[in-house]
């Protein structure tokens, strides 16, 4: 599969090139939203990527917005499934896929956002993960309240969570990060994980797409180099009168025709609908 000027195997480890201690911050990462709804119930309207958990990590996604109910994987009610017919998965396929892509490419690391999208008990759904997980995978997860540099974390899945907690390390604690459903602000918010490290995020998910683009998206990749936070920029949305995969063909190719700077800092760019050529040009900027 071409990608321009290179091939999108060879995109299985671009963070190899990147210095031990860098912090994640300050890393610019291809992310996916809903990143596991290639095949999902009702996929006209919930769909959102149209590549596989596995086929992102070797096109350079780095960074997966996981959602749950229990140990099964939705998007809000939809089932999200292995196959167009296929029975529905479960994390163990999605951290399986994970697992086993960082022992091929140990230079890598991968962001996983942890997130219960239907259902009750969001601590208890934690709590599964690690005991059937991460408890018999220790060394390969990262699951402290604090923003690593790569070389901590090459090798393992850094936990960043969206659900409660019954455990004091528990992945980067992003259980405050504001809902950004309204449609009267266009503005990125700030939070803190940990009281220390800041996390500045804009996923303003139900404006419309030219709305999305001109005003949220596009004033953060033009500021966000001035911030010292992890910058989080959302370029999905959700916004009536489209479906997100004509959302998503408007902003990314809005994406594809901006001039991104090499060296400057863009933080992690999340996308519906992802291709090889977009994340060969974020990954090109570090």
């Amino acid at each position: 599969m071409q990608t321009g000027s290179r091939m999108c195997m060879s995109l299985n480890n671009w963070m190899k090139k990147i210095g031990n201690d860098k912090s994640l911050k300050d890393i610019n990462i291809p992310a996916t939203h809903d990143s596991a709804t290639k095949f999902c119930d009702w996929s006209l309207f919930s769909s959102c990527q149209s590549f596989t958990i596995k086929e992102q990590l070797y096109m350079g996604v780095r960074c997966f917005d996981i959602r749950v109910e229990g140990m099964k994987i939705v998007h809000s009610f939809c089932k999200c499934k292995k196959s167009t017919f296929g029975k529905q998965l479960q994390i163990l396929d999605v951290v399986g896929e994970m697992l086993l892509f960082l022992r091929e490419n140990p230079s890598e690391t991968i962001m996983m956002i942890f997130k219960m999208d239907s259902g009750e008990n969001s601590a208890r759904c934690l709590e599964m993960l690690f005991k059937f997980f991460i408890e018999s995978n220790e060394d390969a997860f990262f699951t402290e309240n604090r923003i690593p540099t790569l070389g901590e974390v090459r090798g393992k899945i850094v936990l960043i969570r969206r659900t409660d907690s019954l455990r004091e390390e528990a992945g980067i604690d992003f259980t405050t990060m504001p809902d950004h459903g309204g449609k009267d602000k266009t503005t990125p918010d700030i939070f803190s994980p940990n009281g220390k490290d800041m996390v500045l995020v804009q996923d303003r998910y139900n404006l419309k797409r030219k709305i999305k683009w001109a005003k949220a998206v596009k004033p953060l990749l033009e500021n966000g180099n001035e911030n010292e936070a992890l910058v989080m920029n959302f370029l999905s949305t959700a916004g009536k009168p489209f479906i997100p995969k004509y959302n998503a063909k408007y902003i990314n190719e809005e994406l594809m025709a901006y001039p991104l700077e090499k060296g400057r800092k863009y933080g992690v760019l999340f996308f519906d609908f992802i291709t090889p050529l977009i994340t060969e040009k974020i990954i090109d900027t570090n």
